[in-house]
C-alpha cells in the first residue's frame, strides 16, 4: 500500500491507524452542515410529533377509521363503473396506458438525446464537422425537452390535461405518460451512452447503416436493463396514479379526496387498504417479470 493510499484510508504513513482521514472528516462535516441547514429550513421538531396533542389527533383518526367501510354500495357502487373496486381497476388502467405512452415517446427522444447516437463515438469517427454540429444541436434540444417533461410534476400535468380534455382517467393517463416520457427518455439515453463502443463499431464495419448499427449494436446491450427500469417506473406510476384524483383525473384518488373532505374516515381507511393491496400485488408481479428478464 502506497503512502497516499494509506493516508486516504485513514492510516498514518508511520503505521498507526486513525479513525478518519482529513478528507473524510471534511466531507462528514460538510454533510452535517447541509443537513443542519436543511432541517432548520424545514423546521424539524421531533418533539412536536410526540406531543400529547399530536398523539391524540392521530389516535382519533385511527379510532374513527375503524372498522373500515366494506359495504356493498361503497365497494361496488350502483353501476358497473361505480364503487371503490372499479376505481382501483381504473387506477391500474391509467398506469398501464400512461407507461405505454411514455415508452412510445421516450424511445425516439432517447435516441435523439444520446450522444453516441447523434454526434459522438465510433459512428461519427469520419463524419464532417457540420454533421457533428447538427447532431450536437439535436442532442441538446432533446435533452432540454426531456428535462422539461420530467421537471413538471405529474399532478401539475394532470391539472393541465384535465383543463384540456376534461375530467376522467384519460387526463390522468396523459399526465403520467408525459411526465414519465421525460424520466424514461433520460434513462434510455444514459443507457445508450454507456454501451460498449467496440460492439457498435463491429456492426458498423460489417456494412450496416448507422441506424442498423444502433439497432443491432447498441439496443441489444441495454434491452434487459431498459425493460427492468421500465417495470420499476410502472410501479412508481401506479403510486402516482392514486393521487391524480385530487385534480379530477380519475382513479382511486377521487375516493381519497372525497373521504378526506367529508371526514369519512372509515371509507378513507378502506381506500388506503385497497391502494396498499394494489401496490403489493403489482410489486410482486413486476418482481417476477423482472426476474425472468435477468
Amino acid at each position: 500500500m502506497t503512502e497516499d493510499t494509506r493516508r486516504y484510508a485513514g492510516i498514518d504513513p508511520r503505521g498507526s491507524r486513525t479513525f478518519l482521514s482529513k478528507r473524510s472528516l471534511s466531507r462528514v462535516f460538510a454533510a452535517t452542515v447541509i443537513l443542519a441547514v436543511a432541517g432548520w429550513i424545514v423546521g424539524v421538531d421531533p418533539f412536536l410529533l410526540l406531543s400529547s396533542d399530536a398523539r391524540g389527533q392521530m389516535w382519533m383518526l385511527v379510532t374513527e377509521g375503524y372498522p373500515p367501510d366494506i359495504s356493498r354500495d361503497f365497494l361496488l357502487g350502483r353501476s358497473l363503473r361505480g364503487g371503490l373496486l372499479w376505481a382501483i381497476v381504473e387506477t391500474l388502467a391509467i398506469s398501464i396506458v400512461g407507461t405505454s405512452l411514455a415508452v412510445v415517446f421516450a424511445i425516439p427522444l432517447a435516441l435523439a438525446s444520446a450522444s453516441t447516437v447523434t454526434h459522438q463515438g465510433p459512428l461519427y469517427a469520419s463524419e464532417s464537422a457540420s454533421r457533428i454540429a447538427l447532431g450536437h444541436a439535436l442532442y441538446r434540444g432533446a435533452r432540454l425537452l426531456l428535462s422539461f417533461l420530467r421537471s413538471v410534476p405529474g399532478l401539475v400535468w394532470g391539472f393541465l390535461f384535465v383543463t384540456a380534455v376534461g375530467l376522467g382517467p384519460f387526463a390522468g393517463a396523459l399526465a403520467l405518460g408525459v411526465h414519465n416520457t421525460g424520466v424514461l427518455g433520460k434513462l434510455y439515453a444514459d443507457f445508450l451512452e454507456d454501451t460498449d463502443p467496440m460492439t457498435t463499431e463491429a456492426v458498423a464495419s460489417s456494412g450496416a447503416t448507422r441506424f442498423q448499427a444502433v439497432c443491432h449494436g447498441m439496443v441489444p446491450q441495454i434491452s434487459a436493463t431498459a425493460a427492468s427500469y421500465t417495470l420499476y417506473r410502472w410501479e412508481c406510476t401506479i403510486r402516482s396514479a392514486t393521487i391524480l384524483g385530487f385534480v379530477g383525473a380519475g382513479g382511486v384518488g377521487y375516493y381519497l379526496v372525497i373521504s378526506i373532505q367529508r371526514l369519512q374516515y372509515q371509507k378513507l381507511a378502506t381506500a388506503i387498504a385497497a391502494v396498499f393491496a394494489l401496490v403489493v400485488m403489482t410489486d410482486a408481479l413486476a418482481s417476477r417479470l423482472r426476474a425472468r428478464m435477468v
